[in-house]
């Protein structure tokens, strides 16, 4: 504890920690203003009388005798759309702090991913560019106490910046909508088909499925801090990895039905999101439980890794 205690005083002594939180109360915000602006100017009507007279209205445009078959099938759409919201009551105008985090805070978990992969590829690697890694390795603990005290307090600071996303995205949305009901329905953000889902529910999936890739390009962006001694490139690389990894996902995806091999490598697998709503491509045959083993797997290996060469290390400059 005394490690951990050590790693994160130093985490809070550099200034970049205090942005990165900064930065997300600002996206928070941002975002929430957006959100405010988009909102219509009235929602506190009866929003099914109004379903129900777009619908009288939609049905008397479809008797005009000029519309041409494009047009009557657009209504015909919509009429069918504002039925199924009437009979799933959903409103279609729903404004409150947990749509909010539905639409906006599952996408601003990115930032989360970026801050915490540049200060995870610099917790070691900062220590030989320093010079102090020395100083660090002759106090009476063994190597592998100090790296799991750097891998511990790495997580740590992950679980307070999601932490403090969450908490501020919450109380940001019940400002700017008002707190709405966990168990509000609306339709899937992500979807562009009929797609009803209860917003509690689905912005908690949303997280929850989010963590462990979350987790292992952590573990990557660590496993690369002891690789390297040039914190700039510790930090480039993984910077590099994080925003490849959708680029390489595509490509492995136009392949993955040539080379079968393909479906246990790591990058289709990160994302696991596709599986709430099928919003994100999967590959053919892909299952939830298939992937968490294909990250557990990687995930175990990159830990390996890590404390196997932090452990035969050469320690000088």
């Amino acid at each position: 504890m005394s490690l951990v205690k050590n790693e994160w005083m130093k985490i809070f002594s550099k200034v970049s920690t205090y942005i990165f939180i900064a930065f997300l109360l600002l996206a928070a915000l941002g975002t929430a203003i957006i959100d405010y602006k988009l909102s219509p100017d009235e929602t506190s009507k009866d929003w099914k009388q109004e379903l129900n007279a777009d619908i009288q209205e939609q049905q008397k445009a479809l008797e005009a005798k000029e519309i041409s078959k494009d047009e009557k099938a657009m209504i015909m759409e919509e009429i069918n759309l504002n039925k199924q919201l009437l009979a799933d009551n959903i409103n279609p105008d729903l404004n409150t702090n947990w749509t909010y985090m539905a639409e906006w805070t599952t996408s601003l978990t990115s930032f989360v991913t970026l801050f915490v992969v540049i200060v995870c590829s610099s917790l070691v690697s900062s220590e030989f560019s320093d010079g102090t890694i020395k100083q660090l390795l002759i106090r009476p603990y063994k190597r592998w106490k100090i790296l799991l005290s750097k891998y511990i307090t790495s997580l740590l600071f992950a679980a307070l910046l999601l932490a403090s996303l969450l908490i501020f995205s919450y109380l940001i949305g019940i400002i700017f909508f008002g707190n709405g009901s966990y168990s509000d329905k609306i339709m899937d953000p992500a979807s562009f088909e009929f797609s009803p889902v209860v917003v509690g529910e689905y912005f908690v999936d949303m997280i929850v499925y989010w963590i462990p890739g979350f987790l292992v390009i952590t573990t990557i962006a660590f496993m690369l801090s002891t690789l390297f001694k040039n914190q700039a490139l510790a930090v480039g690389i993984s910077i590099f990895i994080l925003f490849a990894s959708s680029t390489l996902n595509m490509v492995i995806q136009s392949f993955i039905g040539k080379y079968e091999w393909l479906k246990f490598v790591l990058f289709p697998h990160i994302d696991l999101r596709g599986y709430i709503s099928g919003t994100i491509e999967m590959f053919d045959g892909a299952t939830l439980g298939f992937s968490m083993g294909v990250l557990g797997i990687y995930y175990l290996i990159f830990l390996a890794l890590t404390f196997f060469f932090f452990q035969k290390k050469d320690i000088t400059n």
